[in-house]
């Protein structure tokens, strides 16, 4: 790796960190093309989840945004 990230510093060639990634560590099925060696995305069912308590969490702040406003103008 160390010969390859030399070989990228250097300009000779147009390998990016990702594809000297690929070539030390290999790919695995895993591995979401385009976004890296990161984690894996949620399943549609915590997505699902999460996003209904995002949007209750946005009504309340809504609903506590109002109320200030109310009483900001008493």
């Amino acid at each position: 790796m160390t010969d390859l990230k030399s070989l990228y510093t250097s300009g000779e060639s147009s390998m990016t960190i990702d594809e000297i990634v690929d070539v030390v560590l290999g790919t695995k099925s895993g591995n979401i093309k385009g976004l890296g060696y990161g984690p894996k995305p949620n399943t549609t069912r915590e997505t699902q989840r999460r996003m209904t308590e995002l949007e209750d969490s946005l009504e309340k702040a809504k609903q506590e945004a109002a109320s200030a406003q109310n009483e900001l103008q008493k």
